[in-house]
């Protein structure tokens, strides 16, 4: 399954530095916009919730850090991501969503 993974930082670059060594842990990984915390994970085994809280752990919420984690679909779309990377989304696992 495929996760977009936000992050607002505001405790410093120690903390970034865990988070983003924490993120690479989860599984496949891009982060192709660094620069606004957003990274795209394929997680085989944990959803949203267990990502979330996986990371939380790593934040400082005290000095106002803020984490999202959303699962998406296959359905997606952007520009100037750089070299290799529409192949490496396309390679993803995204897994199925039920109807409704």
């Amino acid at each position: 399954m495929m996760f977009m993974i936000v992050l607002e930082q505001k405790s410093g670059l120690v903390v970034k530095e865990r988070v983003d060594a924490a993120i690479k842990t989860l599984g496949n990984h891009s982060s192709r916009m660094s620069e606004t915390n957003v990274w795209m994970i394929e997680s085989k085994d944990r959803g949203a919730r267990a990502i979330r809280d996986h990371l939380k752990q790593f934040l400082n919420v005290e000095q106002g850090d803020r984490l999202f984690v959303a699962r998406i679909s296959r359905n997606w779309a952007g520009t100037q991501m750089g070299a290799g990377f529409p192949e490496w989304m396309q390679r993803r696992e995204f897994g199925t969503f039920p109807n409704g």
